[in-house]
């Protein structure tokens, strides 16, 4: 399952793909909520008007990964990916340099823009397009970017917030940017040559078709796999907000918060790793219909039995889903529609999916003020898995590339 010989032939660009999705950490909600009191108290804001920033800020920049995020397709993969770390080196230095609200929201705008979306768009895309063979192995290690941040960034933060002013966190991450990667995306792309794939890369000698971004509009079992494809990052993104409130009016310890969110750490890793596997074995489209089954089965064990252990259950079972999403939605785009347009396809699954993680705290938090209860919350989510699922299963066959004779 872990390919050592793989790694070393391939260590360069698999760490190019680590280094960028860790870097989108930068842009993540789980890093830029640790400064959130910091800057509210700076600028004198409300919780409610920095998450309406913060929501805006985010929307408009999935609007505009549409369009940027087609370039990786347009330019030469090392530019493109030098003009988004100093995009996200000058986003760190306005954020150490924050004066007032319209400068907060030009700041939020561009982490969320090129780190969140853009850094995890030039890897996901690229690992897509080097790799065919190994494909999913090489998206589940470079994944491991983004989980490698999860787990140390926070820690790290936190205590240097004990020894610096929270703006000069900003520019050690403007400097570790210039400085570290910049370097390293020059480096290890050096010898990159764009469209080519390693001839041991190759699994069969036959043509498919590469379709358009305006094709892909224009196919009806696109829309019908979208709801699947959205389903974890919506709602995880909805749970994860209201963490807090989801457990105490469940009666959960908050006790088991930070062993829920550890299990959910260490069972992502081993999803992404499973699940890489499981797709360069089998194919994305085979693996397709079983994804949401873990988050589906999360939902009905928790609803059902009401136990101590519900809350770890439930966050090792949705993270059994997230981290096979983040391989297999990269692998099935591949497979069905090829890798020459990839990254316009991409480009418009994460603009719909950002746009989806900054309406779900909206939702959520009007189901919660309309006085749902966690139970109640849960069940509506699994209606959604559920309905998700099936429309997927109802296209199921017609997932498969068109192969040109």
């Amino acid at each position: 399952m872990f390919n050592t010989q793989f790694i070393k032939s391939n260590i360069k660009y698999l760490f190019f793909g680590f280094l960028m999705t860790f870097c989108s950490s930068f842009g993540q909600t789980f890093f830029l909520g640790i400064f959130n009191p910091f800057i509210r108290e700076d600028l004198n804001l409300s919780h409610s008007e920095f998450g309406s920033i913060y929501s805006f800020a985010t929307l408009v920049s999935s609007f505009t990964i549409i369009w940027l995020g087609k370039k990786i397709d347009d330019f030469q993969l090392r530019n493109f990916a030098i003009f988004v770390c100093l995009s996200l080196f000058f986003a760190a230095v306005s954020m150490s340099q924050l004066l007032g609200y319209i400068h907060l929201i030009f700041a939020i705008f561009f982490l969320r823009l090129f780190g969140q979306g853009l850094m995890s768009h030039t890897s996901s895309t690229s690992m897509a397009k080097i790799f065919d063979k190994n494909r999913g192995k090489a998206l589940a290690i470079s994944w491991l970017g983004l989980s490698f941040g999860e787990g140390v960034l926070p820690a790290l933060t936190i205590y240097l917030l004990n020894v610096l002013f929270w703006k000069k966190i900003w520019l050690i991450i403007s400097g570790f940017m210039i400085l570290i990667v910049l370097p390293l995306i020059i480096y290890l792309l050096k010898n990159y040559k764009d469209n080519i794939i390693n001839v041991d890369e190759h699994k069969i000698n036959l043509k498919i078709k590469h379709w358009t971004r305006k094709e892909v509009l224009k196919d009806i079992k696109f829309y019908f796999l979208l709801p699947a494809i959205l389903c974890p990052a919506f709602l995880i993104t909805g749970i994860f907000i209201n963490q807090i409130y989801l457990f105490e009016n469940a009666d959960w310890s908050l006790n088991f918060l930070a062993l829920g969110f550890t299990a959910y750490a260490i069972t992502t890793v081993l999803s992404l790793q499973i699940s890489g596997y499981l797709i360069d074995k089998f194919s994305a489209v085979k693996i397709l219909p079983y994804y949401l089954i873990p988050m589906i089965l999360g939902f009905v064990i928790t609803l059902l039995f009401k136990f101590i252990l519900s809350p770890i259950i439930f966050f090792i079972f949705i993270a059994i889903t997230n981290g096979t999403a983040n391989v297999l939605i990269t692998s099935t785009w591949s497979e069905i529609y090829g890798t020459k347009n990839l990254g316009a396809i991409r480009s418009i699954t994460i603009s719909l999916m950002v746009f989806s993680t900054a309406l779900s705290p909206i939702l959520f938090g009007f189901l919660i003020d309309f006085g749902l209860s966690t139970y109640e919350i849960l069940l509506y989510m699994l209606i959604y898995t559920l309905f998700a699922n099936f429309l997927l299963i109802c296209k199921i066959r017609n997932y498969k590339p068109v192969f040109i004779t």
